[in-house]
Protein backbone atom coordinates (compact mmCIF):
# COMPACT_ATOMS: atom_id res chain seq x y z
CA UNK A 1 0.00 0.00 0.00
CA UNK A 2 2.96 2.18 0.02
CA UNK A 3 2.82 3.33 -3.83
CA UNK A 4 -1.23 5.08 -2.71
CA UNK A 5 0.36 8.30 -3.18
CA UNK A 6 -3.19 10.56 -3.08
CA UNK A 7 -4.30 9.16 0.15
CA UNK A 8 -1.34 8.77 2.08
CA UNK A 9 -2.27 11.55 5.09
CA UNK A 10 -5.48 9.89 5.16
CA UNK A 11 -4.36 6.10 6.12
CA UNK A 12 -1.46 7.22 7.97
CA UNK A 13 -3.36 8.25 10.98
CA UNK A 14 -4.04 5.14 12.41
CA UNK A 15 -0.22 3.74 12.74
CA UNK A 16 0.61 6.63 14.99
CA UNK A 17 0.54 6.55 18.75
CA UNK A 18 -0.89 9.73 19.08
CA UNK A 19 -1.08 13.25 17.54
CA UNK A 20 -1.42 13.57 13.55
CA UNK A 21 2.59 14.27 12.46
CA UNK A 22 4.52 12.71 10.53
CA UNK A 23 6.90 12.62 14.28
CA UNK A 24 4.24 11.06 15.76
CA UNK A 25 2.68 8.80 13.26
CA UNK A 26 6.92 7.51 12.86
CA UNK A 27 6.57 6.46 17.02
CA UNK A 28 3.98 3.97 16.27
CA UNK A 29 4.54 0.41 14.91
CA UNK A 30 3.05 -1.00 12.16
CA UNK A 31 -0.79 -2.78 12.41
CA UNK A 32 -3.10 -4.47 11.06
CA UNK A 33 -5.44 -1.18 11.08
CA UNK A 34 -3.62 0.21 8.73
CA UNK A 35 -3.81 -2.25 6.11
CA UNK A 36 -7.72 -2.56 6.72
CA UNK A 37 -7.94 1.27 6.50
CA UNK A 38 -6.79 0.97 2.88
CA UNK A 39 -9.11 -2.06 2.21
CA UNK A 40 -11.75 -0.95 3.52
CA UNK A 41 -11.47 2.59 1.41
CA UNK A 42 -10.95 0.40 -2.00
CA UNK A 43 -13.88 -2.11 -1.12
CA UNK A 44 -16.72 -0.96 -4.08
CA UNK A 45 -19.53 -1.10 -1.81
CA UNK A 46 -22.74 0.56 -2.82
CA UNK A 47 -22.36 3.68 -0.67
CA UNK A 48 -19.09 3.98 -1.63
CA UNK A 49 -20.23 4.04 -5.73
CA UNK A 50 -23.46 6.98 -5.34
CA UNK A 51 -20.77 9.07 -3.06
CA UNK A 52 -18.11 8.72 -5.88
CA UNK A 53 -21.07 9.89 -8.53
CA UNK A 54 -22.32 12.50 -6.48
CA UNK A 55 -18.80 13.77 -5.70
CA UNK A 56 -18.69 14.73 -9.43
CA UNK A 57 -21.89 16.94 -9.17
CA UNK A 58 -23.00 18.00 -12.76
CA UNK A 59 -20.03 16.63 -14.67
CA UNK A 60 -21.53 13.20 -14.48
CA UNK A 61 -24.95 13.95 -13.56
CA UNK A 62 -25.34 15.49 -16.62
CA UNK A 63 -24.68 12.28 -18.50
CA UNK A 64 -27.15 9.35 -17.42
CA UNK A 65 -25.07 6.73 -19.13
CA UNK A 66 -21.94 7.03 -16.53
CA UNK A 67 -24.22 5.84 -13.72
CA UNK A 68 -26.47 2.57 -13.63
CA UNK A 69 -30.10 2.41 -12.39
CA UNK A 70 -28.64 2.12 -8.86
CA UNK A 71 -26.92 5.75 -9.06
CA UNK A 72 -23.14 4.15 -9.03
CA UNK A 73 -20.52 4.50 -11.08
CA UNK A 74 -22.04 2.28 -14.45
CA UNK A 75 -18.59 -0.35 -14.34
CA UNK A 76 -16.94 -1.42 -11.28
CA UNK A 77 -14.12 -2.47 -13.64
CA UNK A 78 -12.43 -0.82 -16.48
CA UNK A 79 -9.18 -2.64 -17.69
CA UNK A 80 -7.48 -0.22 -19.99
CA UNK A 81 -4.84 -1.28 -22.56
CA UNK A 82 -6.96 -4.91 -22.76
CA UNK A 83 -5.61 -5.41 -26.04
CA UNK A 84 -1.30 -6.03 -25.07
CA UNK A 85 -0.30 -8.77 -23.77
CA UNK A 86 -0.78 -7.95 -20.02
CA UNK A 87 -4.06 -6.67 -20.38
CA UNK A 88 -5.24 -9.77 -21.93
CA UNK A 89 -4.40 -11.53 -19.35
CA UNK A 90 -5.64 -9.91 -16.76
CA UNK A 91 -9.16 -9.51 -18.94
CA UNK A 92 -8.86 -13.45 -18.93
CA UNK A 93 -8.48 -13.84 -15.10
CA UNK A 94 -11.17 -11.74 -14.38
CA UNK A 95 -13.33 -13.28 -16.92
CA UNK A 96 -12.72 -16.55 -15.02
CA UNK A 97 -12.29 -15.81 -11.54
CA UNK A 98 -14.83 -12.32 -10.95
CA UNK A 99 -17.15 -12.09 -13.71
CA UNK A 100 -19.36 -14.76 -13.26
CA UNK A 101 -18.84 -14.85 -9.64
CA UNK A 102 -19.50 -12.06 -8.35
CA UNK A 103 -23.31 -10.32 -7.97
CA UNK A 104 -23.90 -7.77 -10.14
CA UNK A 105 -20.62 -7.26 -10.96
CA UNK A 106 -20.19 -4.94 -14.50
CA UNK A 107 -16.67 -5.00 -16.41
CA UNK A 108 -15.48 -2.89 -19.41
CA UNK A 109 -11.96 -3.39 -21.51
CA UNK A 110 -10.78 -0.06 -23.05
CA UNK A 111 -8.42 0.50 -25.39
CA UNK A 112 -7.84 2.34 -29.24
CA UNK A 113 -9.35 -0.33 -31.63
CA UNK A 114 -12.72 -2.15 -31.41
CA UNK A 115 -11.47 -4.92 -33.83
CA UNK A 116 -8.70 -5.66 -31.39
CA UNK A 117 -11.08 -5.34 -28.17
CA UNK A 118 -13.89 -7.50 -30.04
CA UNK A 119 -11.62 -9.77 -30.31
CA UNK A 120 -10.29 -10.26 -27.07
CA UNK A 121 -13.89 -10.18 -25.83
CA UNK A 122 -14.22 -12.79 -28.06
CA UNK A 123 -11.39 -15.26 -26.24
CA UNK A 124 -13.29 -14.47 -22.61
CA UNK A 125 -15.06 -17.76 -21.20
CA UNK A 126 -17.66 -16.09 -19.35
CA UNK A 127 -21.31 -15.01 -19.88
CA UNK A 128 -21.05 -11.68 -18.15
CA UNK A 129 -19.07 -10.79 -21.14
CA UNK A 130 -17.35 -6.97 -20.53
CA UNK A 131 -18.73 -4.02 -22.18
CA UNK A 132 -16.27 -1.90 -25.02
CA UNK A 133 -15.03 1.30 -24.82
CA UNK A 134 -12.63 3.17 -27.29
CA UNK A 135 -10.29 5.34 -25.45
CA UNK A 136 -7.16 7.05 -26.79
CA UNK A 137 -4.40 8.35 -24.61
CA UNK A 138 -4.04 10.70 -26.72
CA UNK A 139 -7.72 12.14 -26.80
CA UNK A 140 -7.96 13.58 -23.15
CA UNK A 141 -12.09 13.46 -23.85
CA UNK A 142 -12.27 10.31 -24.41
CA UNK A 143 -10.14 9.19 -21.05
CA UNK A 144 -11.94 11.82 -19.36
CA UNK A 145 -15.09 9.57 -20.16
CA UNK A 146 -13.76 6.01 -19.62
CA UNK A 147 -12.67 7.41 -15.94
CA UNK A 148 -16.06 9.19 -15.17
CA UNK A 149 -18.17 5.57 -16.16
CA UNK A 150 -15.73 3.62 -13.76
CA UNK A 151 -15.15 3.22 -9.92
CA UNK A 152 -11.38 1.38 -10.26
CA UNK A 153 -9.40 1.92 -13.17
CA UNK A 154 -6.83 -0.84 -14.31
CA UNK A 155 -4.11 0.47 -16.59
CA UNK A 156 -2.00 -1.90 -18.15
CA UNK A 157 -0.91 0.67 -21.00
CA UNK A 158 2.17 1.26 -21.09
CA UNK A 159 4.83 2.62 -21.42
CA UNK A 160 3.28 4.72 -18.82
CA UNK A 161 5.55 7.49 -19.26
CA UNK A 162 4.06 8.23 -22.86
CA UNK A 163 0.11 7.07 -22.66
CA UNK A 164 -0.16 7.08 -18.42
CA UNK A 165 -0.60 10.14 -17.58
CA UNK A 166 -3.90 11.38 -18.95
CA UNK A 167 -5.54 8.88 -17.27
CA UNK A 168 -3.64 9.23 -14.16
CA UNK A 169 -4.89 13.40 -14.81
CA UNK A 170 -8.63 12.68 -15.23
CA UNK A 171 -8.60 10.16 -12.20
CA UNK A 172 -7.10 12.65 -10.09
CA UNK A 173 -10.29 14.77 -10.90
CA UNK A 174 -12.69 12.97 -11.02
CA UNK A 175 -12.03 10.94 -8.19
CA UNK A 176 -11.59 7.35 -9.89
CA UNK A 177 -9.41 5.05 -8.59
CA UNK A 178 -6.62 3.76 -10.18
CA UNK A 179 -4.06 1.28 -10.62
CA UNK A 180 -1.55 0.05 -13.04
CA UNK A 181 1.28 -2.63 -13.84
CA UNK A 182 4.39 0.47 -14.27
CA UNK A 183 7.76 0.23 -13.24
CA UNK A 184 8.83 3.32 -14.31
CA UNK A 185 10.03 5.20 -10.65
CA UNK A 186 10.47 8.38 -12.40
CA UNK A 187 7.24 8.40 -13.49
CA UNK A 188 5.71 7.59 -10.55
CA UNK A 189 7.10 10.28 -8.64
CA UNK A 190 6.36 12.90 -11.76
CA UNK A 191 2.51 11.78 -11.67
CA UNK A 192 2.51 12.43 -7.51
CA UNK A 193 4.17 15.17 -7.86
CA UNK A 194 1.61 16.68 -10.28
CA UNK A 195 -1.92 15.41 -9.38
CA UNK A 196 -1.08 14.53 -5.32
CA UNK A 197 -3.12 17.14 -4.34
CA UNK A 198 -5.83 16.89 -6.87
CA UNK A 199 -6.63 13.23 -6.04
CA UNK A 200 -6.23 14.42 -2.42
CA UNK A 201 -9.35 16.39 -2.94
CA UNK A 202 -11.16 14.37 -5.01
CA UNK A 203 -10.67 11.18 -2.96
CA UNK A 204 -8.79 9.18 -5.58
CA UNK A 205 -6.79 6.44 -4.75
CA UNK A 206 -4.29 6.21 -7.16
CA UNK A 207 -1.64 3.08 -6.80
CA UNK A 208 0.77 2.63 -9.52
CA UNK A 209 3.52 -0.42 -9.46
CA UNK A 210 0.90 -3.12 -8.54
CA UNK A 211 2.47 -5.81 -10.61
CA UNK A 212 5.03 -8.39 -10.41
CA UNK A 213 6.80 -4.68 -9.34
CA UNK A 214 6.00 -4.00 -6.31
CA UNK A 215 3.63 -6.21 -4.91
CA UNK A 216 6.07 -9.29 -3.80
CA UNK A 217 8.40 -7.36 -2.33
CA UNK A 218 6.01 -4.52 -0.55
CA UNK A 219 3.47 -6.58 0.58
CA UNK A 220 6.08 -9.62 1.73
CA UNK A 221 8.02 -6.61 4.08
CA UNK A 222 4.83 -5.25 5.57
CA UNK A 223 4.13 -9.26 6.31
CA UNK A 224 7.82 -9.19 8.14
CA UNK A 225 7.29 -6.02 9.65
CA UNK A 226 3.63 -6.75 11.35
CA UNK A 227 5.38 -9.94 12.86
CA UNK A 228 7.84 -8.22 14.61
CA UNK A 229 5.86 -5.49 15.64
CA UNK A 230 3.11 -7.59 16.72
CA UNK A 231 4.07 -10.67 17.77
CA UNK A 232 7.98 -10.23 18.36
CA UNK A 233 7.20 -6.92 20.03
CA UNK A 234 10.18 -5.24 18.12
CA UNK A 235 10.89 -2.87 16.04
CA UNK A 236 12.16 -4.16 12.33
CA UNK A 237 15.86 -2.95 11.58
CA UNK A 238 16.51 -4.21 8.45
CA UNK A 239 14.73 -6.63 5.70
CA UNK A 240 16.35 -8.26 3.14
CA UNK A 241 14.54 -10.05 -0.14
CA UNK A 242 15.74 -12.66 -2.59
CA UNK A 243 14.33 -13.61 -5.53
CA UNK A 244 15.23 -17.18 -6.82
CA UNK A 245 13.89 -20.10 -8.68
CA UNK A 246 12.59 -18.19 -11.27
CA UNK A 247 10.51 -19.86 -14.39
CA UNK A 248 9.63 -17.68 -17.10
CA UNK A 249 10.44 -14.40 -19.63
CA UNK A 250 9.17 -10.46 -19.96
CA UNK A 251 6.93 -9.50 -22.13
CA UNK A 252 7.70 -7.80 -24.66
CA UNK A 253 6.16 -4.55 -23.64
CA UNK A 254 8.24 -4.69 -20.34
CA UNK A 255 11.55 -4.78 -22.51
CA UNK A 256 10.73 -2.07 -24.76
CA UNK A 257 9.90 -0.13 -21.73
CA UNK A 258 13.22 -0.60 -20.10
CA UNK A 259 14.91 0.40 -23.48
CA UNK A 260 12.63 3.23 -23.63
CA UNK A 261 13.73 4.70 -20.42
CA UNK A 262 17.22 5.27 -21.36
CA UNK A 263 16.79 6.21 -24.87
CA UNK A 264 16.21 9.89 -25.02
CA UNK A 265 18.11 12.58 -25.20
CA UNK A 266 21.14 13.51 -22.87
CA UNK A 267 19.49 16.45 -21.40
CA UNK A 268 16.27 14.26 -20.95
CA UNK A 269 18.06 11.71 -19.36
CA UNK A 270 19.53 14.53 -16.80
CA UNK A 271 15.91 14.77 -15.46
CA UNK A 272 15.86 10.80 -14.52
CA UNK A 273 18.38 11.78 -11.74
CA UNK A 274 15.84 12.48 -8.78
CA UNK A 275 14.87 8.85 -9.23
CA UNK A 276 18.18 7.40 -8.21
CA UNK A 277 17.51 8.61 -4.79
CA UNK A 278 16.85 5.95 -2.57
CA UNK A 279 14.02 7.95 -1.04
CA UNK A 280 12.72 9.30 -4.02
CA UNK A 281 9.20 8.25 -3.58
CA UNK A 282 9.18 9.34 0.23
CA UNK A 283 7.58 13.03 0.75
CA UNK A 284 9.92 15.98 0.58
CA UNK A 285 11.93 16.54 4.43
CA UNK A 286 10.43 13.30 5.80
CA UNK A 287 11.37 10.01 7.16
CA UNK A 288 14.62 8.70 5.97
CA UNK A 289 15.60 4.90 7.70
CA UNK A 290 19.24 3.59 7.94
CA UNK A 291 20.03 3.16 3.89
CA UNK A 292 22.72 4.49 1.77
CA UNK A 293 23.47 4.34 -1.58
CA UNK A 294 26.94 2.56 -0.85
CA UNK A 295 25.87 0.41 1.42
CA UNK A 296 22.34 -1.05 0.68
CA UNK A 297 22.27 -1.12 -2.53
CA UNK A 298 24.18 -4.56 -4.12
CA UNK A 299 26.15 -3.62 -6.84
CA UNK A 300 28.52 -7.33 -7.23
CA UNK A 301 28.13 -10.56 -7.06
CA UNK A 302 28.12 -11.58 -3.44
CA UNK A 303 28.17 -15.31 -1.62
CA UNK A 304 24.76 -14.34 1.45
CA UNK A 305 25.50 -16.65 4.28
CA UNK A 306 21.36 -16.39 4.86
CA UNK A 307 20.34 -18.39 1.94
CA UNK A 308 23.87 -19.98 1.47
CA UNK A 309 23.51 -19.04 -2.25
CA UNK A 310 25.21 -16.92 -4.52
CA UNK A 311 23.52 -13.20 -5.21
CA UNK A 312 23.55 -10.86 -7.92
CA UNK A 313 21.65 -7.37 -8.31
CA UNK A 314 18.50 -7.61 -9.28
CA UNK A 315 17.23 -5.23 -11.99
CA UNK A 316 13.78 -4.92 -9.89
CA UNK A 317 15.41 -3.36 -6.95
CA UNK A 318 15.64 0.13 -8.71
CA UNK A 319 11.50 0.25 -8.39
CA UNK A 320 10.74 -2.22 -5.53
CA UNK A 321 13.15 -0.58 -3.01
CA UNK A 322 11.28 2.83 -3.12
CA UNK A 323 8.23 1.56 -2.92
CA UNK A 324 9.12 -0.46 0.61
CA UNK A 325 11.46 2.66 1.91
CA UNK A 326 7.64 4.82 0.70
CA UNK A 327 5.85 1.73 3.03
CA UNK A 328 8.38 1.81 5.89
CA UNK A 329 8.02 5.95 6.06
CA UNK A 330 4.23 5.90 6.06
CA UNK A 331 3.95 2.83 8.23
CA UNK A 332 6.58 2.94 10.90
CA UNK A 333 8.46 -0.37 10.09
CA UNK A 334 11.79 1.19 12.31
CA UNK A 335 13.36 4.65 12.78
CA UNK A 336 16.68 3.22 10.74
CA UNK A 337 14.86 0.34 8.43
CA UNK A 338 17.08 -0.56 5.99
CA UNK A 339 16.07 -2.77 3.14
CA UNK A 340 18.00 -4.47 0.39
CA UNK A 341 17.00 -6.66 -2.92
CA UNK A 342 18.89 -9.65 -4.62
CA UNK A 343 18.71 -11.89 -6.83
CA UNK A 344 19.61 -15.40 -5.69
CA UNK A 345 21.13 -18.53 -7.52
CA UNK A 346 20.04 -21.83 -7.04
CA UNK A 347 23.11 -24.24 -7.62
CA UNK A 348 22.26 -25.05 -11.56
CA UNK A 349 23.34 -23.60 -14.32
CA UNK A 350 20.07 -22.13 -15.66
CA UNK A 351 19.62 -19.92 -12.11
CA UNK A 352 23.48 -18.39 -12.53
CA UNK A 353 22.56 -17.37 -16.10
CA UNK A 354 19.28 -16.15 -15.07
CA UNK A 355 21.24 -14.09 -11.90
CA UNK A 356 23.83 -12.68 -14.89
CA UNK A 357 20.96 -11.31 -16.74
CA UNK A 358 19.43 -9.41 -14.54
CA UNK A 359 22.37 -8.28 -13.05
CA UNK A 360 23.40 -6.92 -16.66
CA UNK A 361 20.18 -6.19 -18.19
CA UNK A 362 20.15 -2.29 -17.24
CA UNK A 363 23.50 -2.14 -18.86
CA UNK A 364 22.32 -3.84 -21.61
CA UNK A 365 19.62 -1.65 -22.36
CA UNK A 366 21.45 1.67 -21.78
CA UNK A 367 24.25 0.60 -24.03
CA UNK A 368 21.97 -0.31 -26.68
CA UNK A 369 20.32 3.68 -25.86
CA UNK A 370 23.45 5.00 -27.00
CA UNK A 371 24.61 2.69 -29.82
CA UNK A 372 22.12 2.30 -32.60
CA UNK A 373 23.16 -0.36 -34.49
CA UNK A 374 23.25 -2.51 -31.13
CA UNK A 375 19.69 -1.36 -30.31
CA UNK A 376 18.70 -2.66 -33.64
CA UNK A 377 19.80 -5.60 -33.48
CA UNK A 378 18.32 -6.63 -30.33
CA UNK A 379 14.67 -5.04 -31.25
CA UNK A 380 14.99 -7.07 -33.91
CA UNK A 381 16.37 -10.55 -33.25
CA UNK A 382 16.61 -10.66 -29.61
CA UNK A 383 13.55 -8.78 -27.51
CA UNK A 384 9.91 -9.90 -28.20
CA UNK A 385 8.04 -6.90 -29.77
CA UNK A 386 5.06 -5.16 -27.61
CA UNK A 387 2.27 -7.13 -27.40
CA UNK A 388 4.45 -10.96 -27.69
CA UNK A 389 5.02 -12.35 -24.75
CA UNK A 390 5.12 -15.77 -23.20
CA UNK A 391 3.60 -19.06 -24.55
CA UNK A 392 0.45 -20.45 -22.81
CA UNK A 393 2.67 -23.09 -22.22
CA UNK A 394 5.57 -21.02 -20.46
CA UNK A 395 3.11 -18.95 -18.52
CA UNK A 396 1.46 -22.20 -16.96
CA UNK A 397 4.97 -23.32 -15.73
CA UNK A 398 5.64 -20.33 -14.50
CA UNK A 399 7.05 -19.71 -11.11
CA UNK A 400 9.07 -17.67 -8.84
CA UNK A 401 10.03 -17.65 -4.92
CA UNK A 402 10.63 -14.67 -2.78
CA UNK A 403 12.48 -15.40 0.34
CA UNK A 404 12.35 -12.23 3.03
CA UNK A 405 14.72 -12.47 5.78
CA UNK A 406 14.10 -9.71 8.65
CA UNK A 407 15.91 -8.69 11.72
CA UNK A 408 15.31 -6.76 14.89
CA UNK A 409 17.47 -4.05 16.14
CA UNK A 410 17.85 -6.14 19.24
CA UNK A 411 17.80 -10.13 19.88
CA UNK A 412 14.08 -11.07 20.26
CA UNK A 413 13.41 -12.33 23.68
CA UNK A 414 10.23 -14.49 22.72
CA UNK A 415 7.36 -15.42 20.53
CA UNK A 416 9.03 -15.19 17.10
Amino acid sequence: ASHLFAARERHAAPVGASGSSPQHRLRGRPTMKAMKAVMRHLSPSPQKKKALVAGRGSAAGSDSSSVNLEGAPKYDLCIFGATGFTGRLCAAYVASRHADKVAKFTWAIAGRSQDKLEEVMGSLSCANLPEIVIADSSDFASVHDMCRDTFVILNCAGPFERYGTPVVEACAELGTNYCDITGEVHWVKMMEERYGEMAAKSGALIIPMCGFDSVPSDIGTFMVALHMAEVVGQECASVKVFHHDMRGMMSGGTAHTMLGVFNRPVKDLVALAPALDLYCLNPRGGWRGGDSELFSESHVPWFDLDMMMFTMPCVLTQCNSRVVRKSAGVLSYGSKFRYSEVFAAEWNPYDIGMGIAFWLMPYVMMVAAFFPPFRWFLTNFVLPNPGQGPTPQMIENGRFRVTLVGRTATPATGGG
